[in-house]
């Protein structure tokens, strides 16, 4: 077995794994595995019986890792163990943020020639819902108040910025974010920061939060300072565009929220 394949491997499988790609890891699982999730109960033995798992599950969680760092141990013809640490970012409905330091240990074994997962420990359990058989989905009952690794879940922004690095912004700091091509600038009263996310996925994960007012653009309630024929000026002076056709919903929108 090469080590440094499967490490590679590895890490490519869980980066799909948290962008809810799931059918890498499925596709090289063991059929005998055992799947030992994040939570207290999560444990799921074969292949089949995780497929099944998963193909029941829904959810609408969104994930950023980062920070990844990925090891190899006990390397033998027949096997080997992989373990990886990574920062997780778990995004729910609302918007808010659970951050965790992460640990997941891969067992692989050959056998007939192929490499398969046997062994997949997601570890640093966090309380167990029965409802829930993979992802938290019942986090209002039991993950509303929930500390991971020291960190309330709060109503941050994460912004994937073009050098790679992750940028964690409270809303209150956004005055408006901006269209740039394929991407998106963020701008706050005391900079700017460039996605790589467009304005469209921003404005899908963030509805909540900000208010379309041009195609080009979204502005944070929070700074609005006046409307006129299509022009808004924030609070401190910069002033947006408003759509001509969209002028009268938006302004309706921002009247109710402000």
């Amino acid at each position: 077995m090469e080590y440094r394949v499967l490490e590679t491997r590895s890490a490519d499988i869980l980066t799909k794994y948290y962008s809810n790609e799931i059918d890498s890891f499925l596709n090289a699982c063991h059929e005998d595995i055992l799947w030992i999730g994040p939570a207290e109960k999560h444990v799921i033995r074969t292949r089949k019986a995780l497929v099944d798992a998963f193909s029941q599950e829904e959810h609408k969680l969104e994930f950023v890792l980062s920070d990844l760092k990925v090891f190899s141990i006990g390397l033998t013809e027949r096997s080997c163990e992989v373990i990886m640490f990574f920062i997780l970012d778990t995004i729910w409905p609302d918007s808010s943020v659970g951050r965790a330091d992460q640990r997941i240990q891969f067992s692989w074994v050959s056998e007939n020639g192929e490499e398969k997962i046997k062994l997949c420990h997601i570890s640093n359990a966090i309380k167990y819902d029965e409802r829930d058989r993979i992802y938290p989905v019942y986090y209002e009952e039991i993950y509303k108040k929930n500390v991971c690794s020291g960190e309330r879940r709060t109503k941050r922004v994460i912004v994937n910025g073009v050098d790679r690095s992750l940028v964690f912004l409270d809303r209150s700091w956004i005055a408006y974010v901006e269209s740039s091509g394929s991407h998106c600038v963020i701008y706050t009263i005391d900079g700017s920061f460039e996605s790589v996310q467009s304005l469209k996925v921003f404005e899908r994960r963030y509805r909540d939060m900000f208010v379309r007012c041009h195609e080009n653009y979204l502005v944070n309630p929070e700074y609005v300072s006046r409307i006129s024929r299509y022009r808004i000026e924030l609070t401190y002076g910069k002033v947006i565009p408003i759509s001509e056709k969209n002028y009268t919903a938006v302004k309706t929108k921002l009247s109710h929220i402000t």
